[in-house]
C-alpha cells in the first residue's frame, strides 16, 4: 500500500522535513498527526511550534500513521500539506544573475534525488530541472531524504531534457555534464551562468545528453574506487562552482 495522496494535498514525514516547511511556509501545512510516545524532544518541540503558529495538530495511534506510511521510518510524525507547484524551465533561466542550476538526467531513485537536492540547496544552487518521465519527483521520501530541502529549492519540470539544454544555452548558460573521462573540474570556468547535469546512479548521463553539453567534467580520483555516488559527485561539483564564484567576488 502506498501513501494516500489527493490532488489538493500530499504527505510529508519526519521531523526535519516538516520543521523546514513550518519555518518557511507554515500556511502550506493543513494538519499534523503525531505519536505521543517515546522520548523525542525534537518532535515535541515541533508540535509546540506548530501549535504556536495555529497549525492543526492531532495525537493519533501508530496504526493511523502506518496506514498512510506503511514500512516507513516516519519518526512518529506526518503532515498533510498543500503540494508545492512545479515551475517551467524558463522561469529559472536568469543568466544576468549568474545563477547555478542543475538538471537531472533520469535520476529515478527518490532517496538519491533527495540527497542531491539537499546538497544543491546547501551550496546555493538556484533551481533544479527534472523531466516528466523516468525521473524522481518531489514527494514524501525526497523531502525526508533531503531534510526538507525539496521544499525550499525551486524545481521545474519539462518533457524534453535536450530541448531544455538548448534553451539554456541560447539564454547564455554553459551546460556542464558530469561523467567519467571528462576535463578536471578545476579547468572549468565556473564564473559563468552554468547548468550542471547529473546522471542516474550507476548509469550516468545518456549519450544523447552528453552530446548536448558544452563540456564534460570529471572529478579526479586518487583511490582504487573508480566512481562516486551520484549525490556525492554532485556535492563536489556544486561546491567547486560556488567556491570559485565566491572567490572571484571578493
Amino acid at each position: 500500500m502506498s501513501p494516500k495522496n489527493h490532488q489538493d494535498e500530499t504527505i510529508l514525514f519526519g521531523v526535519n522535513a516538516i520543521a523546514v516547511l513550518l519555518d518557511h511556509a507554515p500556511q502550506r501545512i493543513k494538519r499534523i498527526l503525531y505519536l505521543n510516545k517515546g522520548k523525542n524532544g525534537a518532535r515535541e518541540q515541533l508540535i509546540q511550534d506548530a501549535i504556536s503558529r495555529d497549525v492543526e495538530v492531532a495525537e493519533v495511534k501508530e496504526r493511523q500513521i502506518n496506514h498512510y506510511l506503511p514500512d516507513t521510518q516516519h519518526q512518529g510524525i506526518m503532515a498533510f500539506v498543500v503540494p508545492r507547484p512545479l515551475l517551467a524551465w524558463k522561469d529559472l533561466l536568469k543568466p544576468d544573475e549568474k545563477p547555478l542550476l542543475m538538471a537531472a538526467d533520469q535520476v529515478t531513485d527518490p532517496r538519491n534525488f533527495g540527497a542531491i537536492l539537499r546538497s544543491a540547496e546547501a551550496f546555493g544552487v538556484h533551481g533544479v530541472l527534472i523531466t516528466s518521465n523516468r525521473c524522481a519527483r518531489p514527494g514524501p521520501t525526497v523531502a525526508r531524504t533531503s531534510a526538507g530541502a525539496s521544499e525550499l529549492i525551486p524545481v521545474a519540470m519539462e518533457t524534453n531534457l535536450s530541448a531544455c539544454i538548448e534553451e539554456a544555452q541560447a539564454s547564455g548558460y554553459q551546460v556542464i555534464g558530469a561523467a567519467m573521462d571528462g576535463r578536471p573540474l578545476s579547468q572549468i570556468d565556473w564564473d559563468r551562468p552554468t547548468v550542471v547535469v547529473i546522471g542516474a546512479e550507476g548509469k550516468g548521463l545518456r549519450a544523447k545528453t552528453m552530446s548536448r553539453c558544452d563540456e564534460i567534467v570529471s572529478i579526479p580520483m586518487a583511490g582504487q574506487i573508480e566512481s562516486l555516488n551520484a549525490s556525492v559527485a554532485a556535492s563536489i561539483l556544486f561546491y567547486e562552482a560556488t567556491r570559485t564564484q565566491h572567490a572571484k567576488t571578493k
